[in-house]
């Protein structure tokens, strides 16, 4: 069902976007300085005409970027002066254009993995870090959430992660539905420098 959305959204740059909507986009710095955060009712989320994430770090503003590719599997999602975050299956594996970003290397495909534990490899921009090992320790538990003005009940993913080598670790969040088989939110730290980045997924069929 997620692949129908190439056919549905521009597989092209984000230039070739209406400009009213580019409008909404986030800036560089807006993605951290933004705009003041509020709650994305049925009335909002009609009114933009593509799938878009609200972007938000820690307790700051938010920011709206849109979906502009999807390419196996991982979904392009671009603000307005090139801020860009790539996603895969609702986690954060690569940020562009933050004063602070991630990539992840080789990245694993599901959210929670059948394994106990999971190693990858990691790259930190400003300062630079590369090649490594981040360990990740999981455990799930079924939760209520609501958006969109409604309830839903989701699988509430909680990752303990650690980079040994520079001393970080912290908790991630990710929020399953299992009836589309979406993650319809996060809370993903991204970078030591940074708050918690908490990203809302609103996909437009």
């Amino acid at each position: 069902m997620i692949r129908f959305l190439i056919i549905l959204f521009f597989i092209s740059s984000c230039g070739n976007l209406p400009i009213a909507y580019i409008q909404n986009f986030s800036s560089v710095n807006n993605v951290v300085f933004g705009f003041k955060d509020y709650e994305v009712t049925n009335e909002i989320f009609e009114s933009y005409e593509y799938s878009f994430i609200k972007v938000r770090f820690g307790r700051g503003p938010h920011s709206i970027l849109i979906l502009a590719y999807v390419k196996d599997d991982i979904f392009e999602w671009v603000g307005e002066d090139d801020v860009r975050v790539f996603t895969q299956n609702g986690r954060v594996i690569k940020t562009l254009g933050l004063d602070h970003n991630l990539e992840i290397q080789n990245s694993r495909e599901d959210i929670l993995p059948s394994m106990i534990d999971s190693y990858e490899l990691i790259n930190l921009y400003n300062p630079d870090v590369y090649s490594v090992t981040m360990k990740s320790l999981y455990k799930s538990n079924e939760i209520e959430i609501e958006k969109l003005e409604s309830k839903i009940d989701v699988l509430r993913v909680e990752e303990r992660f650690e980079v040994s080598s520079i001393g970080w670790k912290d908790t991630n969040y990710y929020f399953i539905n299992p009836s589309s088989n979406t993650t319809e939110k996060v809370f993903q730290n991204i970078h030591p420098r940074l708050p918690v980045m908490k990203v809302e997924y609103y996909y437009k069929f």
